[in-house]
């Protein structure tokens, strides 16, 4: 995180970029956030779907 915050915060001369900041803010904490989650389901899913048609792994509930 550290070198692209600097890129976006070094340009000081600059006038203010609220809205730029606040769209690498929101983009970073969904990166942070949702894609992980994202990748995880998508895994999940991918897996259940293999044993399901391999006849495999215990059923839960």
């Amino acid at each position: 995180m550290g070198a692209s915050a600097t890129v976006m915060v070094l340009p000081l001369d600059q006038e203010k970029r609220t809205e730029d900041l606040l769209g690498y803010a929101a983009v970073y904490a969904g990166g942070v956030t949702v894609l992980p989650w994202l990748l995880g389901y998508g895994v999940t899913r991918l897996v259940r779907a293999v044993r399901a048609r391999r006849g495999g792994g215990a059923s839960v509930g």
